[in-house]
């Protein structure tokens, strides 16, 4: 029965993304750049982009192993948003492409769009494999004795069949589906266990001394989330295309804080399901399969078939964003550098089957990543990539003595003290995100007042 559901939800979930997809003709229309998106398509794309696995698997892991300190992560995590929010209207201004490289493209010159690209490609090719972890632990779940390799390659198909083809409208339908619905029944789920276990003192009752407590999480930390995020996706494809893609800036501005009114109480309710697992089992190790375990085992199989299905839809979403993103950099740097007189259907290939391409490459460099500290691994990636280029943006749009040479100063310093914070094993202590927008945004003042004398 478990599987049944599966099967039939999420097909009837992919399916209707892939219809919307067979409206899709031209590239503007795959990647958004025809600003044809409401409020709720905006909020709802943002909020599957956030929620994803680390919300889902990564949350209900840190639930496992301290408690419910673990829903930080989307009530901090998710404060870009806001900042979204309020630089909408002139980021939607100033960058009238589909593309971040384009922008870059036209503020400082190829050398710095270039950069951007290639680290963004790669940086794709890495994150994918991250999400590809939370799907494989809830397929695995769904389909016993399955390996992981095979429920990664399963998992890698499902995201890069839809995206290719469907773009942005699939996507905006998905987004809409999969938030609804995880809300719906991830509420229904905790409700009745935790009304089997007494409420949510019954299940305190359960749990090692520690696991109601809040500031379990050390407070730097969830300030680097904050900070971090909000100074590290505002430069984000992934996170920019949605915006970009609405209608007008009212609907930008609107559907960013709709998103993270989705997103952000998420991480309460998986962070509850991981202490649930706790309370019934310590087998779990890492606490990576805490939440597809309660799921599997505190619910009946009908049930069970289509919280899996959803889940699984709402984490190749976030994988679906991130590899559209990366196709429509793939496609921009094809028609920029190396087939400038490209036609519009050739463009529209690029973007589909470039997104594909990227989606295997992943799966190939996912067999070698850990499960183990998913979301400290996927946030130290996201740090390492996005923070070094925010002064770049964030001082682009609204410093206008910002140069080239300014730009790449201060992305090149910010990679290479990233670097050496995380080698050096200090990220442990605080945070890598402090020392390289530090680093990087005074390299980059320091840069630009002395182009200037």
């Amino acid at each position: 029965m478990l599987l049944a559901s599966w099967i039939i939800t999420f097909l009837l979930i992919i399916g209707f993304g892939i219809y919307a997809g067979t409206r899709i003709t031209k590239s503007d229309q795959w990647n958004g750049s025809d600003r044809s998106m409401g409020i709720f398509s905006v909020g709802a794309m943002l909020g599957a982009w956030q929620i994803g696995g680390m919300s889902i698997v990564g949350a209900a892991q840190n639930g496992y192993t301290m408690g419910i300190a673990g829903c930080w992560y989307s009530i901090a995590g998710g404060v870009y948003f806001l900042l979204m929010a309020a630089l909408a209207k002139p980021m939607r201004k100033y960058m009238k492409a589909s593309s971040l490289p384009v922008f870059l493209e036209n503020r400082y010159g190829s050398s710095v769009s270039k950069v951007q690209a290639y680290i963004w490609i790669i940086f794709g090719i890495l994150y994918v494999p991250i999400q590809l972890k939370t799907v494989a632990s809830v397929i695995q779940m769904v389909l016993p004795g399955i390996s992981l390799n095979l429920a990664m390659f399963v998992g890698v198909t499902i995201a890069a069949a839809y995206t290719g083809f469907a773009g942005m409208k699939g996507s905006d339908i998905i987004g809409r589906i999969v938030c609804i619905a995880t809300y719906v029944l991830l509420i229904g789920f905790v409700y009745q266990n935790l009304n089997d276990m007494g409420g949510y003192s019954g299940l305190l009752t359960h749990l090692p001394s520690g696991y109601s407590n809040l500031t379990a999480m050390p407070v730097q930390q969830i300030v680097a989330w904050a900070v971090g995020g909000a100074l590290t996706t505002i430069v984000s494809q992934a996170a920019l295309q949605p915006m970009f893609a609405a209608e007008s800036d009212h609907a930008a501005t609107w559907g960013c804080i709709l998103g993270y009114v989705i997103a952000a109480p998420i991480c309460i309710l998986t962070a509850i399901i991981g202490m649930m697992a706790k309370a019934n089992t310590n087998a779990l190790g890492d606490g990576a399969s805490a939440f597809a375990w309660s799921i599997a085992h505190l619910s009946q199989p009908l049930i069970a078939g289509i919280i899996f299905a959803v889940i699984t839809m709402i984490v190749a979403a976030t994988m679906a964003t991130m590899m559209m993103a990366t196709g429509t950099v793939i496609s921009n740097v094809y028609s920029k550098q190396i087939n400038p007189h490209a036609s519009d259907s050739t463009v529209l290939k690029v973007s589909r089957w470039g997104t594909i391409a990227v989606a295997y490459i992943s799966l190939a460099v996912g067999f070698l990543i850990p499960s183990a500290q998913m979301v400290n691994m996927f946030l130290t990636l996201n740090y390492l990539v996005y923070a070094p280029f925010s002064f770049t943006v964030i001082a682009g749009l609204f410093w206008d003595k910002v140069t080239a040479k300014a730009s790449l100063l201060s992305i090149f310093s910010g990679i290479i003290i990233a670097l050496i914070w995380i080698f050096a094993g200090l990220n442990s202590k605080i945070n890598v995100v402090y020392p390289t927008i530090a680093i990087s945004y005074l390299v980059g003042y320091l840069a630009t007042k002395s182009s200037h004398h």
